[in-house]
């Protein structure tokens, strides 16, 4: 997914950014989702903060949830947050897992910890199949 082809992706980050540019980096992982919340409220993008979405196992909705920081626009992007010095490919990883397990098709992981805000974005249809990576 590039941002500048997806309009909603793209709001998702102009708030990201917003935020980034207000507070900078130092603060905790929660100063900033409660920023976020504030951006996405003004610019009406429709969220669910902390939402407990379903993890799916070969086709079967598991009792057991996860917790995504924030979807946005009818459960279409889980959005990641973190305040760390760096993402690394265990924070890939994790999005990647979510995406999977939920079914979710797209995904923004979005870094505050850093001078610039640090971000990457996932398009489940897109993934390597976990029988591809296998092999």
């Amino acid at each position: 997914m590039k941002l500048k082809d997806d309009p909603k992706a793209y709001a998702i980050m102009g708030c990201a950014m917003r935020v980034h540019n207000t507070l900078g980096n130092g603060f905790l992982e929660s100063a900033y989702a409660d920023a976020l919340e504030l951006e996405f409220k003004r610019n009406s993008i429709p969220y669910i903060r902390e939402d407990e979405v379903y993890i799916y196992y070969e086709g079967t909705r598991l009792q057991t949830r996860y917790r995504a920081d924030f979807t946005c626009f009818d459960r279409g992007y889980l959005i990641e947050l973190k305040a760390i010095r760096a993402l690394s490919k265990i924070e890939w990883a994790q999005v990647i897992h979510y995406l999977r397990a939920t079914r979710i098709p797209y995904a923004l992981l979005i870094n505050f910890g850093r001078a610039e805000i640090q971000y990457e974005t996932f398009d489940l249809s897109k993934l390597p199949s976990i029988a591809q990576k296998s092999n």
